[in-house]
């Protein structure tokens, strides 16, 4: 796989202070000044890979790539800190276990999914815990008796299969699927203004409709923990579980969905997006939910140029000069936030409108109406003038150099 500084670019000056912290000691170990792992981090920020391992797990096999490369050479050979990372990273890929995510939503037992497959992962719905994972799952809770866990009233089992080198993958990318699943379904709910609630955060609710349940267990394939630690919601709050009316159009609303992302030729770019914005839903704080939406549509439409974003977004609007300005202060606001650090006013109004924009972005990139091929043809697509004067004067031009390659 390749692996590149960012930009091709050796960025010498961090790898040079790098190498002034650290010591080869008699023992043979590398030994270090403390605070040079801020040095490290940041080069790690500078590294451009594409492996599917978690965080911690490529932040881990960074660090110890640095360290065996200044015992090998001092540093002197840059690049052979990416070759050693590459080689800890494939290394990690060749040896894959089978894991079993096991947690809840909060879609009601008496309404079960059916089986479904979204990125490479399994999930298979279940109106009580299996038996299989039944016994150590509530030994794993038992052991965290400190963190007040437990299961909710009615609420829909999953689990989640998947093959991964290591637990912690295993679970970021299983969870993944999960979200990618109650993602899409939140684009198939109606949203609708509030107008009798007296709050706002009702008035206008972005809540995401389906929550995960509080514990998250990993299991093996025989049932057994596969980690003896659990994963698990910090801010948990039962909403209790939801009765969806029309189950069966949902049903059918889901399948259409999976099969045009499975189809999709920029489908990798759609599942993260998809992940991303049910989690900014997830979050309590509006005004962090806010911020969060922003960073959906920015990964949606490639750029975090304002002027950029608000063309690419207002493109699919009839009336564009009224979304432009709307959209013109959803960003001001955000600017505001970033800067100043004030709370958006009306930021639940905000975050209702902004998701709006949000799921008419996936309705569009998912169905790929045009059929492209590539993500970049439809980002180009909607950078495209929508001023009628533009395009007739770009029709114009592009008729003069047809004309001049035709006589040339």
């Amino acid at each position: 796989m390749n692996v590149k500084w960012e930009k091709n670019q050796l960025p010498q000056f961090l790898i040079s202070d790098i190498k002034d912290c650290l010591k080869v000691g008699d023992d043979g170990g590398v030994s270090y000044t403390i605070g040079v792992e801020f040095q490290i981090d940041a080069l790690f920020s500078k590294v451009m890979h594409r492996y599917d391992l978690e965080e911690s797990v490529l932040y881990e096999n960074f660090d110890s790539a640095v360290k065996s490369v200044f015992k090998s050479n001092q540093l002197t050979k840059p690049d052979d800190i990416l070759s050693e990372f590459r080689n800890k990273c494939d290394e990690n890929l060749r040896v894959k276990n089978k894991y079993y995510l096991l947690t809840s939503i909060s879609l009601k037992s008496s309404l079960i999914p059916k089986r479904r497959t979204i990125n490479g992962c399994a999930i298979r719905f279940y109106s009580e815990i299996p038996n299989k994972y039944k016994k150590s799952r509530s030994e794993s809770i038992e052991r965290h008796k400190e963190l007040e866990l437990s299961e909710q009233n009615d609420y829909v089992f999953v689990t989640v299969s998947v093959t991964a080198p290591d637990v912690n993958t295993a679970f970021k990318k299983s969870i993944a699927a999960l979200d990618i699943i109650r993602s899409i379904l939140q684009l198939n709910f109606k949203k609708s203004i509030q107008f009798l609630s007296l709050q706002d955060q009702h008035k206008y609710s972005s809540n995401s409709i389906l929550s995960l349940g509080q514990v998250h267990t990993l299991h093996s394939p025989n049932g057994a923990m596969a980690w003896r630690n659990v994963w698990y919601e910090p801010d948990f709050n039962d909403k209790g579980p939801i009765k969806v009316r029309n189950f069966s159009l949902t049903e059918s609303n889901l399948t259409g969905w999976i099969k045009s992302l499975n189809e999709n030729p920029f489908s990798e770019h759609l599942l993260v997006s998809l992940a991303s914005y049910i989690r900014a839903l997830d979050h309590k704080d509006q005004e962090f939910r806010f911020m969060k939406l922003w960073s959906v549509i920015e990964r949606l439409v490639k750029t975090d140029d304002t002027k950029m974003i608000i063309k690419r977004v207002s493109f699919f609007y009839e009336n564009r000069a009224v979304t432009k300005d709307v959209l013109y202060s959803l960003r001001q606001a955000r600017n505001i936030n970033v800067h100043a650090g004030l709370k958006p006013f009306n930021v639940e109004m905000k975050n209702f409108k902004l998701c709006s924009f949000i799921e008419d972005l996936f309705r569009f990139f998912i169905s790929n109406p045009f059929k492209y091929d590539n993500l970049q043809k439809v980002i180009d697509f909607i950078s495209l003038s929508t001023e009628l004067q533009s395009i007739d004067q770009q029709i114009k031009n592009l008729k003069k150099v047809k004309k001049f390659i035709g006589e040339g």
